[in-house]
């Protein structure tokens, strides 16, 4: 790894990505679950502490939701699901087991969406769901939301850490000096472009040029995902 993809890896990590609209100093509205998604267990940490302020603030427990399948690094790092991993971190944290539905079906963001937007219609406690992401996933996650489940009243607090702080061991992002990281965030934009208005809206905002030329920067030394008429987002 260079300087330079240091560099880059940080402008893609801080850039495409989206701004918490719950949560934090925008306050916490009342919602009728919490979601944690993604390999991170960070997700059930801070969605288990807006859990609580929610219980302090509006008296009651959110309904958790802890989203993933088995995925291409979770499938290393977990001896269980990614959904079944949250949600035992969910229940360290002190959430009680009755608030807690495990969501494990899905192998991709559009699986895992539709497998939530499912749950939300079934247990039929409200429409209002707040989701706790990582950075990297928030963008990809928000807009396949948009497109695929466009009746979900979703809120969205994202964890607010550094590229280096979200590099950690313990989900594998800091291995081989980050370049498990790099890996992922290598594929967002295009991602996100390939998908536009199939599995995903478009993104909202103009992509600037050095953030392109980041993008294209690390797609061009870093590849973690499967070739693009093989993925279903």
């Amino acid at each position: 790894m260079s300087k330079n993809d240091q560099v880059c890896a940080t402008l893609i990590h801080e850039k495409l990505c989206i701004t918490s609209d719950c949560g934090a100093g925008t306050g916490l509205k009342k919602v009728d679950y919490i979601v944690c998604i993604d390999d991170d267990a960070t997700s059930a940490l801070c969605a288990s502490a807006l859990a609580w302020r929610h219980k302090k603030v509006h008296k009651i427990f959110p309904t958790m939701l802890c989203v993933g399948g088995k995925g291409l690094m979770s499938r290393w790092t977990h001896k269980t699901t990614e959904g079944r991993h949250l949600a035992e971190v969910c229940k360290r944290c002190g959430i009680p087991k009755g608030r807690i539905v495990v969501l494990d079906k899905g192998t991709n963001t559009g699986a895992n969406i539709q497998e939530i937007w499912n749950a939300v219609l079934k247990l039929g406690e409200g429409n209002r769901v707040l989701f706790a992401c990582t950075k990297r996933l928030s963008l990809r996650l928000k807009l396949t939301q948009q497109k695929q489940a466009p009746k979900m009243d979703a809120c969205y607090y994202v964890l607010p850490e550094s590229m280096d702080a979200a590099c950690k061991w313990y989900n594998g992002k800091r291995l081989g000096g980050c370049e498990m990281m790099y890996h992922e965030l290598a594929s967002i934009l295009d991602r996100c472009e390939a998908y536009a208005g199939t599995f995903q809206e478009p993104i909202p905002f103009e992509i600037t040029p050095d953030v392109r030329a980041a993008a294209d920067y690390l797609a061009s030394r870093y590849r973690l995902k499967m070739p693009r008429n093989l993925i279903q987002n």
